[in-house]
């Protein structure tokens, strides 16, 4: 019997270590990509992304509400409704692919509206703008056609597979197209190459479904009408926070584009990119448990999960304060090193984007128990008033302060929908108790926050450039907001909480090292894991913690 924790320790192991070198790979070919070709094609890359990023608003949140369908019936072994699920699944995304092609056909003749400048001053013509998006679209179209059977290994707290997968078609894919581009200085390769990764990454994923599961060929059953309407009830909330999403996000690119130019688009996709990084390995730790935590919702009291959910939100915080000061710090030297100094934006619009991310980790453990819940489809308005504050203010303010007037716009509207309504959906109907004491806490972590980084803004302004320097203030960032954090919070349960699952893990690493049982390492680390499982409340370590916690809980009900 798998545990849970077991699980979300092996998800995230394996998905951080393959990461790392896809990390390494992909910050090589955006430099030899803007090196070769250009700022121009710089933004026209992130553009089209941000166009794309739109179009699937067709995908409607499919995959997100087929997987919450599919936790019960995983666990139950229910083959025959988890086969009827999954061709459903099917069917929808072929379907979805067709309007995707469709819609994205209908852009193409107003391309060049999309971008500020004369095109006749860019280094491409209009024809050849409109077939890089055609070649961007037939990308997107084919992640659509065998994607649908990631979900399922998702759902079944498998994760791993998907990670190791991705990440080795990145790896070697991208290394061809560095060389490609070496060769050729051509885009058309550079596209051409990304097409095959897409194409082979989910032929790899669907083929390995398809064994792991084999009877999803063999069931031939259809879902009844009401399980049709349950998943319809769910993707219409879902497609709602989709649409929120896609508002702050998939549409930040295009708007610079189309109001400031397409050459500060692309510095803002280099920007985009290193917090894209930065997410992937953040993200592997929330995707590790999503699924766990679907299957703790599913069997275990609200107490316990409350106890599971301060524990998750500890990591978001963590995550939270460490990416305001070092994005904050780290930034502009990063870039000046990379790329060089006429990539580098005002600290000003640096800032933004720094606390963009931090809104973003600290999100990371309401959405996900909101997600493994199903109750997203409680706030389904949330991200229609996030949109239309977010676009108005992004428009408005590009007039006014450029680019940091459309960062500064979405920003606002993320604070002030997202920290409210998603607290208070999860914390009345979700965790079932009250929410004054979350709300202090955010306050207190966020003053934290920003004391921190200025304290550290300050002592890195003062060490001069170079390579050498910036490993220097990394090294100096990362120690110093971590130690910091921890210090800060050394007094809490929950830190006790991973200072005794850290412990115990490295103790029998270590024990089995000394036994020489190497071959045993990996799989005893995730036992340990797994004897710190989340399900024991009444764990000899920290027994007297959780006792505190649901005595708190009892308190915070009636606030």
């Amino acid at each position: 019997m798998r545990s849970r924790t077991g699980n979300s320790l092996r998800n995230t192991i394996i998905g951080f270590l393959g990461l790392l070198i896809s990390l390494v790979v992909s910050f090589a070919t955006k430099s030899v990509f803007i090196k070769l070709l250009g700022a121009e094609y710089n933004g026209v890359n992130g553009l089209f992304t941000n166009i794309l990023q739109v179009l699937n608003l067709a995908e409607l949140g499919f995959a997100a509400s087929i997987a919450y369908a599919l936790y019960k019936p995983l666990k139950e072994k229910d083959e025959q409704t988890t086969a009827a699920l999954m061709r459903y699944f099917a069917k929808i995304y072929r379907i979805i692919a067709i309007v995707v092609t469709a819609t994205g056909a209908c852009c193409i003749p107003f391309l060049q509206y999309l971008i500020a400048e004369d095109i006749s001053t860019l280094p491409f013509t209009l024809d050849e703008l409109r077939i890089y998006f055609t070649l961007y679209l037939v990308n997107t179209i084919f992640s659509y056609l065998l994607a649908y059977k990631r979900t399922i290994i998702t759902a079944d707290q498998d994760n791993y597979i998907i990670s190791a997968v991705d990440n080795s078609c990145n790896i070697a894919l991208n290394i061809l197209q560095i060389a490609l581009l070496l060769i050729t200085h051509s885009y058309y390769a550079y596209l051409i190459i990304m097409i095959a990764k897409t194409i082979i990454n989910n032929l790899i994923i669907h083929i390995i479904a398809s064994k792991k599961y084999p009877y999803l060929s063999q069931y031939k059953n259809k879902l009844q009408i009401a399980e049709k309407k349950q998943i319809f009830r769910n993707v219409k909330a879902m497609f709602m926070h989709k649409l929120g999403y896609v508002a702050i996000s998939g549409t930040t690119t295009i708007i610079i584009s189309a109001f400031v130019g397409i050459v500060q688009s692309g510095i803002y996709g280099n920007y985009l990119m290193i917090v894209t990084q930065v997410n992937s390995f953040v993200f592997i730790v929330f995707t590790a448990i999503t699924a766990s935590v679907g299957n703790l919702c599913v069997n275990e009291s609200k107490e316990l999960q409350y106890i599971v959910f301060k524990r998750i939100q500890y990591v978001s915080d963590f995550f939270a304060v460490f990416a305001l000061a070092c994005f904050t710090c780290l930034f502009n030297p990063f870039i000046e090193v990379w790329l060089g100094k006429d990539m580098m934006f005002q600290m000003a619009i640096v800032v933004v984007i720094s606390f963009n991310s931090y809104v973003t980790y600290f999100r990371k453990a309401v959405n996900t128990f909101r997600d493994a819940m199903g109750i997203f489809v409680l706030d389904w308005y949330k991200p229609l008033v996030e949109a239309v504050i977010g676009i108005a203010l992004a428009i408005g303010l590009s007039y006014v302060w450029g680019t940091f007037g459309i960062l500064f716009g979405y920003t606002l509207a993320t604070v002030v929908t997202s920290l409210t309504i998603e607290n208070i959906i999860l914390f009345k109907y979700g965790l079932q108790r009250g929410l004054k004491r979350h709300f202090i806490e955010i306050a207190v972590v966020t003053i934290f926050a920003c004391v921190l980084t200025a304290a550290l803004y300050f002592l890195i302004s003062l060490m001069p450039g170079g390579i050498g320097w910036f490993v220097l203030k990394l090294i100096v960032c990362v120690v110093v907001s971590t130690g910091a954090f921890f210090l800060a919070t050394c007094w809490m349960p929950e830190f006790k909480y991973y200072k005794n699952l850290a412990f115990s893990i490295i103790k029998n690493t270590i024990n089995k090292l000394k036994k020489g049982k190497t071959a045993e390492v990996v799989k005893e680390t995730v036992s340990a894991g797994a004897n710190k499982d989340v399900n024991r409340v009444s764990d000899d370590n920290i027994g007297s913690d959780e006792t505190k916690h649901i005595s708190q809980n009892n308190e915070d009900k009636g606030e």
